[in-house]
């Protein structure tokens, strides 16, 4: 056992010395594989962080997988006549399918009264549950309660523009806004929102079945629509969500037609939008690892040659074929090993930068380390493999190298 170790240990150290003794040469092969490794690095992690802001995204606009709207119309094609009674059916059936997440969802422009005048604004019109539906994170303050209902000046949560235009008010101090309306009302600003820095209008949420939200029916002219979202779990979920808008249909007494559809794009989105993109520039990249690889594999016969006689000695004074294979070998798989980490540091320098990030990911939270760690994996590993296939060739003929011609050399 000990006679193994020392011969590994040997070998590792046999290859480094002679990496440091023919360091200019090394270096100089071990520019492109570092390039090449930082590019590749750069593209992994490009790739997994789109996809993590693409699917944070996308969460917020179409919730979580598997999340439905159920939507009604009269069967009759007028207007449903209660939709109160209906929305109540709609909590009755998900809670006898165990559906823990539901919310309702209306959505339009509400009129608000500024400083600088009324102007309509985007707005929502939710239950609590739907900030973990949509993965809404909050700034500052707090999201709504159940205990929000109540308020006798109902409670909004604004996004950044609503709070500039409002004079940019500290939320701690609970700052007041009038909704003009018949009948008006003051709401509290009890929490903001984050939003991307494009999200320049402003926009909030409201409760739903609150005093702010009492009178505000779903007016299709106005282009407010009104909808009750279930997030349900993504096995079987078209089934659930049936059952959930059949039951509403029966206790309607067939009045109305209720439609179950998926919002979140895990059930509309074939494939990778991505894909294309990461594809071109990941070859670019393979390219670059493979010059890299020719140049050093060019750098490894010349080194070889030049070292024909101290081979041969080795080999006169006992060294197997084997021990000469592995230490040239390995003499390659350290060089880029040392390349490769260099690249991915390089990677990681750049994807951590702030305005970098920001760019790919929209603003978005994906949370996770700075620098995706399969990145740094994917560039590592081909760096090693690089330097195993460049160093093959060598070490082959290192080894068939004879003892009496090395030693005449």
């Amino acid at each position: 056992m000990n006679g193994v170790l020392t011969t590994i240990v040997g070998t590792f150290v046999e290859s480094w010395q002679e990496l440091r003794v023919h360091r200019g040469r090394v270096v100089l092969s071990l520019v492109g594989v570092t390039i090449a490794v930082a590019s590749l690095a750069v593209v992994v992690g490009f790739g997994a962080l789109a996809e993590k802001a693409t699917a944070a995204l996308n969460e917020q606009y179409g919730g979580r997988p598997a999340t439905f709207s159920l939507t009604a119309s009269s069967s009759t094609g007028d207007a449903v006549a209660d939709e109160d009674a209906l929305f109540a059916e709609y909590r009755a059936a998900a809670d006898r399918y165990d559906v823990r997440w539901t919310s309702e969802a209306m959505e339009g422009p509400r009129k608000v009264q500024f400083p600088d005048g009324v102007a309509d604004v985007y707005t929502r019109t939710v239950d609590p549950d739907y900030a973990e539906m949509h993965r809404v994170r909050m700034a500052s303050g707090a999201w709504f309660t159940e205990d929000d209902r109540g308020r006798l000046a109902p409670a909004v949560v604004v996004n950044r523009a609503f709070l500039e235009r409002l004079g940019d008010p500290d939320i701690v101090t609970h700052p007041t806004v009038r909704l003009p309306g018949t009948p008006g009302s003051v709401a509290v600003v009890i929490g903001e929102y984050v939003t991307s820095e494009y999200d320049t209008e402003p926009s909030m949420y409201e409760m739903a079945r609150s005093v702010a939200s009492t009178g505000l029916t779903a007016d299709p002219d106005m282009g407010i629509s009104r909808s009750f979202e279930v997030w349900v779990p993504d096995h079987h979920a078209k089934q659930l969500a049936k059952r959930i808008a059949s039951d509403a249909e029966r206790a309607s007494g067939g009045a109305v037609e209720v439609s179950a559809d998926r919002m979140d794009a895990a059930g509309t989105v074939d494939g990778d939008p991505l894909g294309p993109l990461r594809y071109v520039i990941a070859a670019v990249s393979v390219l670059v690892l493979v010059l890299g690889g020719l140049g050093l594999l060019n750098v490894s016969l010349v080194s070889v040659r030049q070292r024909i006689r101290e081979i041969g000695i080795r080999r006169g004074v006992g060294a197997t074929a084997g021990r000469v294979f592995v230490a040239v070998l390995l003499e390659n798989v350290l060089g880029t090993a040392v390349a490769g980490a260099v690249g991915v540091m390089l990677g990681a320098a750049v994807l951590s930068n702030g305005t970098v990030r920001s760019a790919i990911t929209s603003g978005a939270d994906v949370g996770g380390a700075p620098f995706p760690l399969e990145a740094a994996l994917v560039g590592i590993g081909a760096a090693v493999a690089v330097g195993a296939l460049a160093g093959l060739l060598p070490a082959l003929v290192a080894v068939r190298v004879k003892v009496i011609d090395a030693i005449r050399y």
